[in-house]
C-alpha cells in the first residue's frame, strides 16, 4: 500500500469539490474549519497549495476511536485526512522532494471523520501581520513529515470540540496540555485521558458521550491529574488583586452606574491578571458562563493613554474552539459579532510546578520595593530622597519618574541569560552589568518587573521602546515577603543574595538605564 497525496491550488474549484468530499456529510459546527481556511488563504499566510494526505494515523483521534467511536453501532473509520498548508505553487505532479518548499510550510489541519465536529489536530504558524503590535507569546516548535521529510514551524496547538469524547473545556485542557508538553517537557495527554482526569473525582453523570462540558472544578482536577499546577481567579474574588487598577477605573457609590463601573473595574483585574501570565508565554483558560476557550497572546497599542499596562492591550488573541484559531477578543470594547472578554468569569493560569509565586504577588514586591528606594533618605542636602537624587543626576528622569509603568512577566532564567548575552554582543546593555547579572545564580524561572514610563513606551516600533529598570524576584518566594533578587532603576544597582538577605551589593552604573523592553518569546 502507498500513501497517497492530493496537490490542489487553495484557491480552484478542485480545491473545494475535494474539501467537501472529505468533510460531508456533516451535521456539526463547521464554522471553525471555515474561517481558518479563509484565514490561511488571506495575508499574511497567503497560503496557494493545500496537499490532501490520505489515511492518515492521527494519535489524538486514535486514542477517541478507542474510546468511544469503535464502540458505535455506526462503523466509523479510524483513520483521517490531514491538510498540510503551503504559501507557494506546488506543481500537482509532484511525487516527492517536498522538502524543498520547507520555508513556505504554514502548518496543516487533520480533519477527522466523525459526524460532527470535524476539525482535529491543527498546527499552523500564527498570522501576524504587524510584529510591533501582534504578539502570540504562546507557541513552541512541532514538526510534521511528509514522505519522512520534516517540516517544522512555531504554533499553538488547535482542536474542536468532538463533544463526544471532549466538549469545549476538554479542548481548552487539551491545547493547554499539548503547548505545555513542547514548551516545557511535559508528557503529552490525549483527549479520553483528559476526559478520565477531570472525572475521575467529581464524575457527575457518565464519562461518556462528553457534549455536556465539565465543572470548573473537573478543570482543575484535570490539571491536577496531569501533573500541572494552575491558579484559579473569579471575577468575585478580586478585591484584594491588581489594586492598581482601582485608581484608574475609580466607582462613584452615588452614581446609578456603579455597579457598571463596579463591573468594569473588576473585569479590568481579571483582564491584568490574565495579561501577565500571557506575557509569561503560558495560555490563560478562560472561562464564560457557558464556554471555556484559550487566551495565547494579544495585540499592543503604544500610542494608548495608559497609566497601567493592561490599558495597552486592546486585545487577547485567543484559540476559541466553536469559532477557531488565533481570533480576536476585545478587551474593553464590545464590537458586534465579538466575543468580548468583559463576559469572562474566571480564569485559569496554568505555570511550571516550580513557580509558586503567583504574577500580581511578584509584581507588587517589585512595586514596594521601587517605591522604597524612591523614599529611601540620602544625606545630601540638595537631594534629601533617592528621587530627588536622580532627578538632580540625571534630569531628564523627572518627568518619567511622575508616572510609573509596571509590566511584570515570567520567564525560564536561562532564557533570560541567553537574552543577556545577545543584548550584550549587540550592545544593547552594558556590558559590565550585564556580565554581573550572568554570573548570579538563579532559580530555573524568575519573575521579571520591567519599570517605564508613557513616553518610554510611545513608540511604533517595538524595538525602540524603553524601560527605566527592572527587578528580578525569586518565582518560588513566599507571598508578602522580599523576593527580590536584582533591583535596576535608574543607574542604580541592587543584588541581593538569596540565601543570606544580609547580603547585598550596590552599586551606580551610569547610563546603564533606560535599557530595551524585553520582547518576550
Amino acid at each position: 500500500m502507498f500513501k497517497k497525496f492530493k496537490i490542489l491550488p487553495i484557491a480552484s474549484a478542485d480545491f473545494d469539490q475535494e474539501l467537501c468530499r472529505v468533510v460531508l456529510p456533516f451535521q456539526g459546527n463547521p464554522g471553525p474549519l471555515a474561517r481558518t481556511l479563509e484565514m490561511v488563504k488571506q495575508p499574511p499566510s497567503n497560503c496557494r497549495t493545500a496537499i490532501f494526505e490520505y489515511d492518515y494515523v492521527d494519535q489524538d483521534y486514535q486514542d477517541e476511536f478507542s474510546a468511544f467511536y469503535s464502540k458505535a453501532f455506526k462503523t466509523y473509520p479510524s483513520r483521517c485526512v490531514r491538510l498540510h498548508l503551503f504559501s507557494c505553487p506546488i506543481p500537482p505532479r509532484t511525487k516527492t522532494g517536498f522538502g524543498r518548499y520547507q520555508r513556505h510550510y504554514k502548518g496543516f489541519i487533520v480533519i477527522r471523520p466523525t459526524d460532527l465536529q470535524r476539525m482535529g489536530r491543527t498546527l499552523l504558524i500564527p498570522p501576524i501581520a504587524d510584529p510591533n503590535r501582534e504578539f502570540v507569546h504562546c507557541s513552541a516548535p512541532f514538526s510534521a513529515h511528509v514522505l519522512g521529510e520534516r517540516f517544522t514551524l512555531n504554533a499553538m496547538p488547535f482542536v474542536q470540540q468532538d463533544t463526544q469524547v471532549g466538549a469545549c473545556a476538554q479542548a481548552s485542557l487539551w491545547m493547554v496540555a499539548r503547548y505545555m508538553s513542547r514548551r516545557f517537557g511535559h508528557r503529552e495527554f490525549l483527549p479520553a485521558e483528559i476526559n478520565e482526569f477531570a472525572k475521575a473525582r467529581n464524575a457527575h453523570g457518565r464519562a461518556l458521550p462528553a457534549e455536556r462540558g465539565l465543572l470548573w472544578a473537573q478543570m482543575l482536577d484535570a490539571l491536577d491529574g496531569m501533573g500541572f499546577f494552575a491558579w484559579s481567579y473569579s471575577i468575585y474574588g478580586l478585591s484584594d488583586c491588581s489594586q492598581h487598577i482601582d485608581a484608574v477605573f475609580p466607582i462613584d457609590p452615588a452614581s446609578p452606574q456603579r455597579e457598571q463601573q463596579l463591573a468594569s473595574r473588576l473585569s479590568a483585574k481579571l483582564a491584568d491578571i490574565t495579561y501577565r501570565y500571557i506575557e509569561s508565554g503560558l495560555p490563560v483558560i478562560l472561562g464564560t458562563n457557558n464556554h471555556a476557550l484559550v487566551a495565547i497572546g494579544h495585540t499592543y497599542d503604544p500610542a494608548a493613554p495608559a497609566s497601567v499596562a493592561i490599558k495597552r492591550i486592546p486585545e487577547f488573541m485567543v484559540h476559541n474552539d466553536a469559532e477557531g484559531p488565533y481570533l480576536r477578543m476585545p478587551v474593553f470594547t464590545h464590537p458586534p459579532g465579538m466575543l468580548p472578554f468583559r463576559d469572562v468569569q474566571q480564569v485559569i493560569a496554568v505555570v511550571p510546578k516550580e513557580v509558586t509565586l503567583r504574577g500580581e504577588e511578584a509584581e507588587a514586591m517589585a512595586v514596594n520595593c521601587i517605591q522604597e528606594l524612591l523614599g529611601t533618605q540620602t544625606n545630601n542636602p540638595a537631594a534629601p530622597t533617592f528621587r530627588e537624587l536622580v532627578q538632580n543626576y540625571r534630569p531628564e528622569f523627572a518627568p518619567w519618574l511622575l508616572n510609573l509603568e509596571y509590566r511584570t512577566f515570567m520567564m525560564p532564567s536561562v532564557d533570560f541569560q541567553a537574552q543577556l548575552r545577545s543584548d550584550i554582543k549587540n550592545g544593547r546593555f552594558n556590558r559590565v552589568l550585564g556580565n554581573d547579572l550572568l554570573c548570579l545564580d538563579y532559580p530555573r524561572f524568575i519573575w521579571i518587573s520591567e519599570i517605564s514610563s508613557s513616553s518610554l513606551l510611545n513608540h511604533p516600533v517595538r524595538n525602540q521602546r524603553c524601560c527605566l529598570g527592572r527587578v528580578i524576584i525569586d518565582s518560588s518566594a513566599p507571598a508578602k515577603t522580599k523576593g527580590q533578587m536584582v533591583i535596576h532603576f535608574c543607574d542604580f544597582v541592587k543584588i541581593i543574595d538569596r540565601q543570606n538577605a544580609a547580603r547585598e551589593s550596590c552599586d551606580v552604573i551610569p547610563n546603564s538605564t533606560p535599557f530595551g523592553h524585553k520582547i518576550v518569546h
